[in-house]
C-alpha cells in the first residue's frame, strides 16, 4: 500500500482515538527518522500516554516483517531514554537491510558516550555514502579537542562534496576557537546556500567583532524564522549590548526563552540574575540547569555557596561538578581545599584530573596546591 495512503488512514484512526491501529499504520509507513511520519508517530504516543502498549505494537509490527518498524521502535526508545534497547532495535533494522549506520553512530555517541564504537559506525555510514555522514562525523570529531584539525578536514571534505550543513559547522568551529572573521566567512557561505540556522552563530561572530548593528539584524531575521536558539541569543544580546530599552526588556526575553524550553536558557538566565545580585533566584536557575546536564552550573553554584560561607554545600557542588566531568570544577575544588588547609586531600584528585583531560600545566598546578 502506498505510504501516503497508510499515513492518511493512520491520521483517521488517530483522530478517532484508535491509537494502536494508528501507530501500526504509521510504523508501516515509516521511511526516515527525519520525516513527517516520525514526528506524527511520536506525537501519537505522547497523546496516547501508554508507552508500554506503544512499544508492544511497534515490536509486534516489526516481528511481522515490517523492517521500518524497528526504526520506529528505536525512535521511541531514544525518546524514553532507553538507548541500549534502541541500539538493539537498530541492530535488528540493520540486519534486515535498513541503512541505519549513521543513526547507530549517533546513538552510540550522543546517548551512550561510546566514542570508539560510534566512530566505527560513522565510518561505515561514510563508506555507505549515507547522506550527511561526513558532516556528522566532522561534528563528532570536533567534540574532541585533540582532533580539531581532523574535524576541519572532514567538514571541508563534506563542503566539497556538496553538503551545505558543513558550512555552518565549520563556522561554528572557528567561532568556538575565537576566530570570528574566519567563522563569518564560512557562515556567510552557509547562509548563501540557504542554511538559515547559521543566523544565530553569525550574530555571535558579529558581536565578537563589535558590529552590534549587524548582529541585531541577524537576530531579528532568526526570530522571524523561529530558528532554534534565536530567542535565547536575543535575550543575551539585549542584556549585554542592547539599547536602554532592549536592556530593560532582557529579563522578559529570558523568560520567553525558558517558556520555549531553549537549550541553555536556565544557565544564561542564572548568569543574568547573578550579575544583578539576585542570588537566590540565580541558585534556582543554576540548579535547574545542572539538572538538565549543564556541567558548568555546578561550579557557579559552588562559588555562590562559598561566598555565602556555606562550605558544606559548596563542597557538594564542587564534587557534583567533578562527577559531571568538569575539569574547571576540579581545579577550583583544589583551590578550595588548599584555602581550608586540606592539602592532603588534593593528591586524590590527580587521577580524576588526568581522566578529565588536564594538561601538564594543570597537573603541575594541582601538585603545587598540594604542597
Amino acid at each position: 500500500m502506498p505510504e501516503q495512503v497508510l499515513v492518511q488512514r493512520a491520521d483517521e484512526e488517530a483522530a478517532q482515538g484508535r491509537h494502536a491501529e494508528a501507530l501500526e499504520l504509521y510504523a508501516r509507513a515509516w521511511e526516515s527518522r527525519h520525516d513527517e511520519v516520525a514526528e506524527k508517530l511520536l506525537d501519537l504516543v505522547e497523546d496516547w500516554g501508554d508507552v508500554d502498549a506503544a512499544l508492544e505494537v511497534l515490536q509486534r509490527t516489526a516481528d511481522q516483517g515490517v523492517s521500518g518498524a524497528y526504526e520506529a521502535l528505536a525512535a521511541l526508545l531514544v525518546e524514553i531514554e532507553e538507548p541500549e534497547e534502541a541500539l538493539k532495535a537498530l541492530q535488528e533494522a540493520h540486519e534486515r537491510g535498513r541503512e541505519v549506520a549513521l543513526w547507530t553512530a549517533a546513538v552510540l555517541a550522543d546517548e551512550l558516550d561510546d566514542r570508539e564504537q560510534a566512530e566505527a559506525w560513522y565510518r561505515r555510514a561514510i563508506d555507505a555514502a549515507a547522506a550527511g555522514a561526513l558532516n556528522d562525523f566532522g561534528v563528532f570529531l570536533s567534540d574532541d579537542p585533540d582532533r580539531l584539525v581532523e574535524a576541519e578536514e572532514v567538514l571541508t571534505l563534506a563542503v566539497e562534496r556538496g553538503d551545505p550543513m558543513a558550512l555552518g559547522n565549520l563556522g561554528r568551529m572557528h567561532l568556538e576557537a575565537e576566530r570570528p572573521e574566519e567563522a563569518l566567512r564560512w557562515l556567510r557561505r552557509g547562509l548563501d546556500a540557504g542554511v538559515r540556522s547559521v543566523l544565530v552563530p553569525m550574530a555571535e561572530a558579529e558581536q565578537q567583532l563589535g558590529d552590534y548593528a549587524a548582529a541585531r539584524e541577524r537576530l531579528a531575521e532568526a526570530l522571524d524564522d523561529e530558528i532554534e536558539g534565536a530567542q535565547l541569543a536575543w535575550a543575551n544580546f539585549c542584556a549585554e549590548h542592547g539599547t536602554p530599552e532592549e536592556q530593560a526588556s532582557a529579563e522578559g526575553e529570558f523568560l520567553s526563552a525558558l517558556e520555549q524550553e531553549e537549550v541553555g536558557a536556565h544557565f544564561d538566565y542564572a548568569v543574568f540574575l547573578a550579575d544583578r545580585d539576585r542570588l537566590d533566584e540565580a541558585v534556582e536557575q543554576y540548579t535547574a540547569a545542572a539538572d538538565e546536564g549543564e556541567t558548568n552550573a555546578w561550579l557557579n553554584l559552588a562559588l555562590i555557596h562559598e561566598d555565602r560561607k556555606d562550605r558544606r554545600t559548596a563542597e557538594e557542588c564542587y564534587r557534583s561538578g567533578i562527577d559531571a566531568g568538569d575539569l574547571h570544577a576540579l581545579l577550583a575544588y583544589a583551590e578550595f581545599l588548599r584555602q581550608w588547609g586540606r592539602q592532603k586531600d588534593i593528591p586524590a584528585l590527580y587521577g580524576q584530573a588526568e581522566a578529565l583531560g588536564a594538561d601538564a600545566e594543570e597537573l603541575t598546578q594541582l601538585r603545587t596546591l598540594a604542597g
